[in-house]
Formats: C-alpha cells, sequence, structure tokens
C-alpha cells in the first residue's frame, strides 16, 4: 500500500461509521492522521471510533441538517485545532425503481444525503481550511454520476451534481491553500 501523508494532520470523514467511510478512514489513519468520524448512526460511531482506536473521535451529525453540521464543526473544533481534510463519502443509494414509478419522498431523501449533505459540509468546513490557508476536500462521486445506472434515478442524478459542484468548488479556490477533487468507483 503506498503511504498517504497524513502526519500531524486531522480528517473528518462524513459516513465514516461503516462502508467506505470506514474503510477511507483507516487509511487516513495508517497514514497518520488523527480523524473524526461524522455519522448519524450513534452506534455504530460509538463502535468503530473505539475500533479505529487512539487518535479517533466521533461526531454524531446528519449530514443532510444544517444545525448538524454547524454543530459538527464546532465539536470537532473543540478537539481539534483545525480540519485540515473533509472525506465526503456519507451517501445512500434509494431504492431500485423506474424513473416513473420512483417515490417522491425517495428522491428528495437521496438527494438531501447524497448532495445537500455534500453541500453542507464543504459549505461549513471550507471557511475553516481558508482561514488555516490549506485544506483537502475529497468528495466520493460515482460512475453513476457520469453514465447513470438504470433504475438508480435520484442515486445517478445526485452523483453527477457532485461532480459538478466539485469542478465549481475547485475552481472557487484555486488561489488559496484548500484544494478539492472528487472520485468514482471506476
Amino acid at each position: 500500500m503506498n503511504q498517504l501523508d497524513m502526519k500531524g494532520r486531522h480528517a473528518v470523514v462524513t459516513g465514516g461509521a461503516a462502508g467506505l467511510g470506514y474503510a477511507i478512514a483507516e487509511r487516513m489513519i495508517a497514514s497518520g492522521a488523527r480523524v473524526t468520524l461524522w455519522d448519524r448512526d450513534e452506534a455504530a460511531l460509538t463502535r468503530s471510533a473505539a475500533a479505529l482506536g487512539a487518535g479517533t473521535s466521533g461526531v454524531r451529525v446528519d449530514v443532510s441538517s444544517h444545525e448538524d453540521v454547524t454543530a459538527a464543526v464546532k465539536a470537532t473544533l473543540q478537539n481539534a485545532a483545525t480540519i485540515d481534510a473533509l472525506v465526503n463519502s456519507a451517501g445512500i443509494s434509494g431504492p431500485n425503481v423506474k424513473t416513473w414509478d420512483y417515490p417522491v419522498d425517495e428522491w428528495r431523501k437521496v438527494l438531501e444525503v447524497n448532495l445537500t449533505g455534500l453541500f453542507l459540509c464543504c459549505r461549513e468546513v471550507v471557511p475553516v481550511m481558508r482561514k488555516a490557508g490549506y485544506g483537502r476536500i475529497v468528495n466520493i462521486a460515482s460512475v453513476a454520476g457520469k453514465d447513470g445506472n438504470p433504475n438508480a434515478p435520484a442515486y445517478s442524478a445526485s452523483k453527477a451534481v457532485v461532480i459538478g459542484l466539485t469542478k465549481s468548488l475547485g475552481k472557487e479556490l484555486a488561489d488559496t491553500g484548500v484544494r478539492v477533487n472528487c472520485v468514482t468507483d471506476r
């Protein structure tokens, strides 16, 4: 495994209590970072932070809530001097249903978590990074955002917007020490 340069850095990983977010947190820790997991599942958050060991903390947050995200930034900064890296990996896939049968409430739920949540996290963390003169943001997109997956209209749409939002934010921050990228699964 190639080594990331995270020694002495502090990273926030959304959706960090399980799945891809947990694996990302493991990699950050193995590379020398202190990690704060943000997740809405408090029980999983507690278990995961304990399993990842010293230097890992957790903050319960629903990324689709502006109030929660603002409070999470405040709570995180009480335990760490700054946020050097933000990995936006919180996300949900929603049901596999044809577009014309897709439940409207599920559509909104997927967009609130996958898109609005990512926007809110960037909105609240970027000022911290700009003030520090340094930051790295990685947004987790998907090939579904480029190609569209059948029976996954909300997921595909949300991940396409993540790609566009990442490009926009990256250009806005191009003259700062903050860098923004997104990755897809293929």
